[in-house]
């Protein structure tokens, strides 16, 4: 049997097509090209039918292996959000995890959008999540007249395969949202009535096997799940004992555990067939380091009339970080919340230990790479002993860690662990395609998905 996964991020967009072996028969990847323009410098929106159009691009390249698969998974990029109508079309842009509105001060003087929906809910929500992105367009009249629902990127492709008129959310999508009560895996309705928001938008949460529909030739489609969970179902060998580093635009360090825990600062995030993740969230990662490319490529140009290729200019990088960190001479420590944190956007990065030994381009590589992996490893830290104890081994995945062999060096000495990158490069896809699979039912559940494909 074959399945296939489609990972919607915000940078590409995937589709592996995997046996039920693990055997990765096909994998393709487009770039995600849907970015809208806008004047307003904190709003970062994509085009939901330019995604569609991706993803059946995607499909026919795959061909014929996508007619032998027996079901489909979805993961996408996390918190974002979109509104669609009564026939199940978009009716806005895509606001993904990256918008900045609900970081806005609000004009009574009541702190952000973010801050404000904070205290009505008594939810902590940051800037990015969907609801509180609602929370803005609702008090700003940018709610769409015709909107029925909102949902998730992954719910609305789910929704175009499906020809679904409407969407239901995975819990995993849904806690991502805001406003969600993982006690009852369902949101809080109370909540949403304290904030002002109209529970009949949201989509009811899937239950049971998790599948929305059937595609017109007769494949099952589970509903989309969170790249996070996604990635972690890819990449690591069992659900227990293994932490999950990912760096990708931007980073996140995961545990599964198999009944709900609370831990302050880290999040705890239902996961796809049962159990939760604790993930512990930055702003920064690859885009940190991309910071940095920017600045070099800038200054070659601005001082050399030089315009270098962006992948020359990381292999030069990784190379000269390397370097640095063999040479010693003290090295940098820099702080790499140039975007702020999910908690305080007023939070920015600083550098210290600097001077004229280490004032070098392969030291500030280093560096950066360096407070990446810090930033990560504050998260670790907070995991409670009889939890942190239970880890035996770490896995990578991303292409900001599986490109850079730096990070990965770095990530090995500061966890202590063996760091196991996994075999397949579009982890997040893979994952979705097992649990279309266990979803489906060709297998009793999720870890027998795991345990049997391989991830080859």
């Amino acid at each position: 049997m074959q399945v296939a996964g489609i990972d919607i991020g915000t940078t590409s967009i995937a589709l592996v097509i995997a046996s039920d072996k693990g055997e990765t028969v096909s994998a393709a990847t487009k770039a995600n090209d849907a970015a809208l323009p806008s004047e307003r410098s904190w709003e970062h929106a994509q085009e939901p039918e330019r995604i569609v159009a991706l993803v059946r691009e995607l499909i026919a390249d795959s061909a014929p292996y996508w007619d032998e698969a027996a079901a489909i998974g979805i993961s996408c990029q996390m918190h974002g959000v979109l509104y669609v109508n009564r026939e199940g079309c978009s009716v806005s842009p895509l606001y993904t995890w990256q918008d900045g509105r609900a970081d806005l001060p609000m004009a009574r003087g009541d702190g952000t959008y973010a801050e404000q929906l904070g205290r009505l809910s008594g939810h902590a929500v940051s800037a990015g999540y969907g609801l509180a992105t609602h929370y803005y367009n609702q008090l700003n009249g940018e709610v769409p007249k015709d909107a029925a629902y909102l949902c998730t990127i992954g719910d609305y492709v789910a929704m175009r395969l499906t020809g679904s008129a409407a969407p239901r959310m995975d819990a995993s999508n849904a806690a991502a949202l805001g406003l969600f009560s993982n006690r009852l895996l369902a949101f809080d309705l109370s909540a949403l009535a304290r904030a002002g928001i109209d529970a009949s938008l949201l989509p009811p949460v899937c239950k049971g096997d998790g599948i929305l529909g059937t595609t017109p030739d007769g494949k099952p489609v589970a509903c989309a799940i969170g790249d996070n969970q996604a990635s972690f179902i890819g990449a690591v060998p069992r659900l227990e004992g293994t932490l999950l580093v990912n760096v990708g635009t931007g980073s996140q360090m995961s545990v599964y555990v198999p009944r709900q825990e609370e831990v302050a600062g880290l999040e705890t995030r239902p996961f796809p067939g049962g159990g939760f993740l604790l993930v512990g969230a930055p702003l920064s990662g690859g885009k940190s380091y991309a910071l940095l490319e920017r600045f070099f490529k800038a200054a070659c140009r601005a001082f050399a009339d030089v315009d270098l290729d962006d992948a020359d200019i990381y292999e030069r990088m990784n190379a000269l970080a390397g370097e640095a960190l063999d040479d010693g001479l003290g090295q940098l420590r820099f702080a790499t919340q140039f975007y702020g944190t999910r908690h305080d956007p007023l939070v920015l990065g600083h550098v210290a230990g600097i001077g004229p030994a280490n004032f070098t381009p392969g030291h500030f590589a280093a560096g950066v790479l360096g407070g990446i992996v810090d930033e990560l490893l504050g998260y670790v830290h907070l995991l409670p002993g009889r939890l942190l104890g239970g880890v035996t081994n770490a896995a990578g995945s991303g292409n900001g860690i599986r490109r850079n062999p730096v990070l990965q060096r770095l990530l090995r000495e500061h966890l202590n662990l063996p760091l196991q990158l996994a075999e397949t490069q579009e982890e997040a896809a893979f994952g979705a395609a097992a649990y279309a699979a266990a979803a489906s039912g060709a297998f009793p559940d999720l870890n027998a998905a795991m345990a049997a494909m391989k991830k080859g």
